[in-house]
């Protein structure tokens, strides 16, 4: 898990790492206002902005984005 700032940042890391490394990538807002890219498995303490998977969003009703 990596935090970044602002959701542009952790988007494109999400984005990248799903497309290189093959697998899923959660980016999630926490309480104070920052993003964080997670794997699957990881505990998630915050709102989902997204899923990324092959470097494109993927469409879940957990997901913010749109």
């Amino acid at each position: 898990m990596n935090t970044y700032p602002t959701v542009r940042q952790a988007t494109g890391v999400a984005r990248t790492l799903s497309k290189f490394s093959a697998c899923t990538i959660v980016v999630y807002k926490t309480a104070e206002s920052k993003f964080v890219t997670a794997r699957p498995g990881d505990s998630v303490d915050g709102v989902i902005e997204g899923v990324y998977r092959n470097g494109y969003l993927v469409p879940t009703l957990l997901s913010r984005a749109r």
